[in-house]
C-alpha cells in the first residue's frame, strides 16, 4: 500500500488568507517561481475555460437560423457574399445577435465570481454597458472585415453548402470569442475596450463617411447629416462615454471601499462623470444646423471645462498619487495650449487638426490617470520579515 505524501507547510500572514479565502490545510500552488518572485493561488480557483464547451451550440443554433433565412427571403442555391441580403449581413446581424446573446447568458451565469472583483452594485451598473461595448466591437470589427473582403472578391458568391459552411465558422469564432472575453473579464480589459470602441469607431467614421475632404471643415462634421456614418460616430460617442463612466464608477467605488470617502476623490469622480455625460450628449446632439447646432458647441464647451478643472486640478484631487502624473498632467496641458495658439492666432494648424490633437491628448490623460487609479486600488505593496522557522525544523527532522 503506498504511503502518502507528506506536503510541505507554507505560514502566510493572517490577511493573506483572508484575501485568498483559504481554509486550514487547503491547498495552495505556487507558480511563475523566478529568481526574486512567484505568484501564490489557491488549486481551487483556477479559471474554468467554458469557451472550448459551451461555443458549439449556439454556433448550430445561428447556422440553422441561417439556412431558415436562406429560403425565406429564396436564396437557396446563391447567396453573395457582400450586400443587403449577403453572407456579410447574415453574420453581422444573427451571428452577433447570437453571440450577444450568448455573452449575455455566460456574463450572467458567472455573476457571483464578478461579486468577488468588483461589488454587486457595480457588477448591474457595468452590465449594460459592458454588453454594448462588446455588441458595437464585434459589429464594427465584422463590417469592417467583410468590406475588406468584399473589396478583394468584388461579386463572389457561394452555394447554399458553402456559404453555410463559411458562415458557421464565423459564427464559431464569434461565439468562441464571447465566452472567452467573459472567462478572461477583469478591470483591464474594459480599458482595452474602451480603446477599442473610441479608437476603432472613429477610425471607421472617417474611413467611411463618404466625403474625402470632412477635414477641411471640422471634427464634428461625422456626426451630423453630411456624413453617410453619423451613427458609428455618434454612437461610438455614447458607448464611449457609457464605458468611461462605467469605468470611473467602478473603480471610484472600489476606492472607497478600500480607503475610505474621500470628498477630493468623491469631487474628481463627479467631474469625470460629467465629462462623460457630456461626450454622450455630444453624440446624442450632431451639429447640424439651427438649435443643435448651439446645443451640441455647450456640451462640447463643457467638455473642456470639466477635463480642464480635473487636469489642472489633479495633485489637488489626488495628492498621494504618483508624481509622474502630476508632471505628465503639466506636460500635456502645455501641448494643448502650443496646439490652440498654432490654431488659432497663427493658424498653422486647422480646427480639425487642433480638435484631433487636444483630443487625442485629453484621451491619453483620461488613460494614464485610469492607470494610476488602478496602480493604487489593487497594485499595493506590503512589506514582512522572513520566518525560517519552518525549514529549521524540517532540517533538525
Amino acid at each position: 500500500m503506498w504511503k502518502e505524501k507528506q506536503m510541505d507547510k507554507i505560514h502566510l500572514p493572517k490577511e493573506i488568507y483572508e484575501r485568498l479565502d483559504l481554509k486550514e490545510n487547503e491547498e495552495i500552488e505556487i507558480v511563475d517561481l523566478a529568481a526574486d518572485s512567484f505568484t501564490i493561488r489557491k488549486i481551487n480557483a483556477r479559471k474554468s475555460d467554458k469557451a472550448p464547451k459551451w461555443f458549439i451550440i449556439p454556433t448550430i443554433i445561428s447556422a440553422f437560423i441561417f439556412i431558415i433565412f436562406a429560403f425565406v427571403l429564396k436564396h437557396p442555391h446563391v447567396i453573395a457574399l457582400s450586400g443587403n441580403e449577403s453572407l456579410a449581413t447574415a453574420v453581422i446581424t444573427i451571428a452577433n445577435a447570437v453571440g450577444m446573446l450568448t455573452f449575455i447568458s455566460a456574463y450572467f451565469s458567472r455573476r457571483k465570481e464578478f461579486y468577488k472583483q468588483m461589488t454587486k452594485r457595480s457588477y448591474w451598473r457595468t452590465f449594460a454597458t459592458v454588453t454594448l461595448s462588446v455588441l458595437l466591437i464585434v459589429i464594427l470589427a465584422s463590417m469592417g472585415l467583410f468590406w475588406f473582403l468584399g473589396q478583394i472578391f468584388y461579386g463572389v458568391s457561394f452555394g447554399l453548402f458553402t456559404s453555410t459552411l463559411i458562415f458557421t465558422i464565423f459564427s464559431g469564432i464569434i461565439n468562441y470569442v464571447m465566452i472567452f472575453v467573459v472567462d478572461t473579464f477583469s478591470i483591464n480589459m474594459m480599458v482595452t475596450m474602451l480603446l477599442v470602441v473610441s479608437i476603432g469607431g472613429f477610425v471607421s467614421s472617417m474611413a467611411t463617411n463618404g466625403n474625402q475632404y470632412w477635414w477641411q471643415r471640422n471634427f464634428s462634421l461625422l456626426g451630423t447629416q453630411a456624413s453617410r456614418s453619423s451613427w458609428q460616430f455618434n454612437l461610438t460617442l455614447i458607448v464611449s462615454a457609457a464605458l468611461f463612466a462605467a469605468l470611473i464608477d467602478y473603480i471610484f467605488v472600489s476606492l472607497r471601499q478600500k480607503a475610505g470617502s474621500h470628498y477630493r476623490q468623491n469631487i474628481l469622480q463627479v467631474l469625470l462623470t460629467l465629462c462623460a455625460i457630456s461626450i454622450a450628449l455630444v453624440g446624442l446632439i450632431p451639429n447640424d444646423p439651427g438649435w443643435m447646432h448651439i446645443a451640441h458647441d455647450i456640451v462640447a464647451q463643457l467638455i473642456v471645462l470639466f477635463m480642464a478643472i480635473s487636469i489642472l486640478g489633479i495633485r489637488w484631487f489626488l495628492p498621494n498619487a504618483d508624481p509622474n502624473l502630476y508632471r505628465m498632467s503639466y506636460f500635456i496641458v502645455g501641448l494643448i495650449l502650443i496646439s490652440y495658439v498654432l490654431w488659432h492666432p497663427i493658424h498653422y494648424l486647422t480646427l480639425t487638426a487642433f480638435e484631433i490633437l487636444s483630443f487625442s491628448l485629453s484621451f491619453a490623460w483620461l488613460l494614464l490617470l485610469v492607470n494610476t487609479l488602478i496602480n493604487m486600488l489593487w497594485n499595493t505593496k506590503k512589506i514582512y520579515k522572513v520566518s525560517l522557522n519552518s525549514i529549521e525544523e524540517k532540517s533538525e527532522k
